[in-house]
């Protein structure tokens, strides 16, 4: 009886320190010469699903932003950039735009899960740190 006790026990408490397979994930994202990528969004892509971190003017992230997001479930995931171009309007007399021109801020392999060399595997216990350093286009 004692050993059953002590196995439910110790079952429940590893559910309680992350058995759901979910996590929240941080880090910053950097260029090459240690600058932070100021803008745009980190994307987790398992091919099927996406979650993001909106990047902050410091670089950091974390997935779910401001929301409550119960987090990124267990599996491989391939790590990308959205929305890290500059955007630049041609205002005419009235203020409305009539053309924009848009900068690309990071390297184009960053920004789509099929050029991405980066990856990050969600595991119970896991890392939940993950640091990004990419080049500049």
């Amino acid at each position: 009886m004692k050993k059953i006790f002590v196995v439910s026990l110790l079952w429940l408490t590893l559910c309680f320190a992350g058995c759901d397979g979910k996590a929240k994930i941080s880090g910053t994202v950097k260029f090459f010469d240690g600058t932070p990528v100021t803008q745009g969004s980190v994307v987790f892509d398992s091919g099927t699903e996406s979650y993001f971190g909106t990047i902050r003017k410091d670089g950091t992230y974390v997935t779910g932003g401001n929301q409550q997001v119960e987090g990124i479930p267990n599996g491989n995931y391939k790590v990308w950039l959205a929305q890290t171009e500059t955007i630049e309007n041609t205002l005419d007399a009235k203020g409305e735009v009539v053309s924009y021109k848009t900068t690309p801020t990071v390297a184009k392999k960053w920004t789509s899960p099929n050029t991405t060399e980066l990856t990050f595997e969600v595991k119970p216990g896991g890392q939940k740190t993950f640091d990004l350093v990419v080049e500049k286009p």
